[in-house]
């Protein structure tokens, strides 16, 4: 699923049974998911929620998004690559 964000925007992120990968296409999106960590996502960058993680994310400026399934979830044979930038 597809997603655009305006600045400021706020998404409320849910794992459900299979996890999902927020993947950033454009602007920046700050992550928390309640593991006293904070993620900035940038062009490129994705993260993955475990099965039911909760995560909240915010549009620090306008922002285009994709929301999937891990690839784990599709093809347990392919593991997910994921390049995160902590705060």
């Amino acid at each position: 699923m597809e997603c655009s964000l305006s600045q400021g925007e706020l998404i409320r992120l849910d794992g459900e049974k299979d996890g999902v990968i927020l993947r950033c296409s454009s602007g920046t999106i700050w992550l928390t998911c309640g593991d006293g960590r904070d993620y900035l996502l940038s062009a490129g960058n994705s993260f993955e929620l475990s099965a039911r993680q909760v995560a909240v994310a915010e549009a620090l400026q306008a922002a285009e998004c994709t929301l999937g399934k891990p690839l784990l979830a599709r093809n347990p044979l392919h593991r997910p690559v994921i390049r995160l930038a902590a705060c």
